[in-house]
């Protein structure tokens, strides 16, 4: 299992107008990540990122100013753009990720770096 968070990284505006109204400061797009981190070992973690039209076309009076907009309605109108069996079968994909890091917590890969930097992997029959 993970716990989640979500981080908003940018939002994007423009004025729209709707039927002789203008909305100033729409917000039209949004890019975020939603961050899973394991509950058995937090070190490790895995996130999905997100790129959305916030679909301006359904804008109506329940319009928020951009002044008043908190973290918590964006996080809101992420989840209701991307749905509920959509962010479902995200999470699902960070989870497993999660695991698969989760199964190789600790592994060391044999081989030996450069002075460069450079790995080359060593295997028993070279």
């Amino acid at each position: 299992m993970a716990t989640y968070a979500w981080t908003i990284n940018t939002l994007y505006t423009k004025d729209v107008t709707k039927n002789g109204t203008t909305y100033n400061d729409a917000i039209v797009r949004v890019e975020a990540t939603l961050t899973g981190t394991s509950e058995t070992v937090g070190s490790i973690s895995a996130e999905g990122g997100f790129d959305l039209d916030m679909n301006v076309d359904n804008i109506d009076n329940s319009f928020t100013l951009y002044g008043n907009v908190t973290e918590a309605n964006v996080i809101s109108w992420i989840e209701g753009r991307v749905g509920s069996t959509q962010l479902a079968s995200i999470k699902t994909g960070i989870e497993k990720d999660i695991e698969f890091r989760e199964k190789i917590d600790g592994a060391i890969a044999k081989g030996s770096t450069d002075s460069d930097g450079n790995f080359t992997a060593s295997f028993p029959w070279s």
